[in-house]
Order: structure tokens, then sequence, then C-alpha cells
């Protein structure tokens, strides 16, 4: 039974963050209400208080969530890496992008992130949060290849992690604008193929130097 209720909460839980992202999405962070959350949600607003104390919170949990979960498949490529170290960047890079939660887009980020630096101080602190998390994803990804022979030795590792979690923030930011001019279509993803070519021709100017 109590198995039963954790997976009851969980996607009560759920619910609750995917109908807030599509309100923020389309009405915004300030415009959005907690009763209209509630609504969307299916459930009633005393419900939804129990879960989360305001839509800062519900932001918070979606962050985190997506934290959690980029992390643990970029955990993944950092465990088994490719060889060549241009191959094994580029897959922590797809890997970080071609992981999303399932309902939300790159129009309901676009919402959270104006939020984060609009008048959200702990927005603000999570994304920087979900910032360092990637600098330190590429760190120990480096430091893997490193202890292999494929990165120099007197490789600056938290300079370069610095530098492609850089490129990363902005391939994402790029994503985001590509598929807002493009318009919603089924399917398409923050990185495409001409995004990938990209990544692979920067990093290589990164691992073969100026």
């Amino acid at each position: 039974m109590a198995g039963l209720r954790d997976r009851q909460k969980a996607r009560r839980r759920e619910a609750i963050m995917a109908a807030a992202a599509r309100l923020f999405e389309e009405r915004g962070f300030e415009q959005a209400a907690m009763e209209e959350i509630a609504a969307a949600a299916e459930l009633s607003v005393a419900t939804v208080y129990n879960y989360f104390r305001s839509k800062g919170d519900i932001c918070l949990a979606i962050y985190r969530a997506d934290r959690d979960l980029v992390q643990a498949a970029t955990d993944r490529v950092i465990a088994n890496p490719p060889a060549d170290p241009v191959d094994a960047v580029c897959r922590l890079m797809e890997a970080d992008f071609d992981t999303e939660l399932a309902f939300i887009d790159a129009g309901a980020w676009e919402a959270l992130i104006a939020a984060a630096f609009a008048a959200q101080p702990r927005l603000a602190a999570a994304f920087v949060d979900d910032s360092l998390m990637r600098v330190q994803q590429f760190s120990r990804l480096l430091e893997v290849l490193q202890k292999r022979g494929a990165v120099a030795a007197s490789t600056d590792i938290p300079s370069a992690a610095e530098l492609l979690a850089g490129l990363n923030l902005w391939h994402f930011i790029n994503g985001m604008m590509r598929l807002r001019k493009g318009g919603r279509v089924a399917g398409r993803k923050l990185l495409d193929a001409p995004a990938k070519r990209a990544i692979r021709r920067q990093v290589r100017q990164l691992v073969d130097g100026l």
C-alpha cells in the first residue's frame, strides 16, 4: 500500500509540474495563478499547496528534476566515454540535450529562465547551480580522459570545463531561439544536425588548440 501511495504522490507531483510548465509558457510566470495550475492538473487548490507552497517552488522542482535526469545521463557517459576526446565531449553534450523532461519544451524553459532573472532569486540560484553542475560534469569527463592519456597532463581542466559548459549553454540558448523562430513542430530538438556538426567543429578547435 505504501508503494501505491508513493506512486500516486509522484504522479500528482508531476501533473502539477506539467500543468505549471504549460501555463508558464502560455501566460508567463507572473500571470499564471496557483488556482489555474490546480485546475489544469485536475486537482484541488489545497492539494497543490500540499505539494508546493508557491509557483517558485514548482519552478525549483522542475529545475531539479531536469538536473537530476541530465546528471544521470551524463554520468553514464563519464563512466565509459569514447576514447577520442572530441567524441567523448560531443557524446556528453548530446546526452545533456537529448535528456528532457517529458512535460517541458523550449517555450516553457524560456518562461522559467525569464522568471529566474526577473524576480525570482531562488530560481536564478538554481539556474547557476545547473550551470555549475555541467562544469563539474565536463571536468569529471576530462579527468577520466586525462588518466587514459587522451588529454595532455598539462591541460588546465577547470578552464577547459568552464569553456565547454559555456559552449553548452550557448547551444541551449541558440536552440531555443531556433525553435521559437521555426514554431512548434513535433519532434524538433534543441540540438539538431547542423548544431551537432557545429559542436564537433568547436570542440575539435578547443582540443587542437589555437
